[in-house]
């Protein structure tokens, strides 16, 4: 569900470079469109995936925390290390195939 709204709101509101789904986090590097602030696109992302998961669960109230964690990129170098961090972040938590998800524009996947 995570992945799906991820993917609905890719070239309306920013271009989606990689990102991994994880059991209890989620990583997303992306280039926000200029009529989207990053706090408005998390906030729809989240409204929308915590309504999808908490229907799938048939629970209700919040399902995300408030606050989140964001970081400027600064050059290609730092570019190069997100991208690198977000792919090598499942294997840092000792997860299996099948028990996240990721995924790498064609930019991504050449790093």
């Amino acid at each position: 569900m995570v992945e799906e709204s991820l993917k609905f709101f890719h070239e309306q509101r920013y271009e989606l470079l990689s990102y991994v789904v994880m059991p209890n986090h989620v990583h997303i590097l992306l280039v926000l469109h200029p009529d989207w602030p990053l706090e408005k696109v998390l906030h729809t992302l989240k409204r929308r995936t915590a309504g999808m998961i908490n229907e799938a669960l048939d629970t209700e109230g919040q399902f995300w925390q408030h606050d989140y964690f964001d970081r400027l990129i600064r050059d290609g170098d730092h570019l190069r290390n997100v991208i690198r961090y977000i792919r090598r972040n499942p294997a840092k938590a000792c997860l299996r195939e099948g028990e996240y998800t990721l995924w790498e524009s064609e930019l991504a996947k050449t790093v």
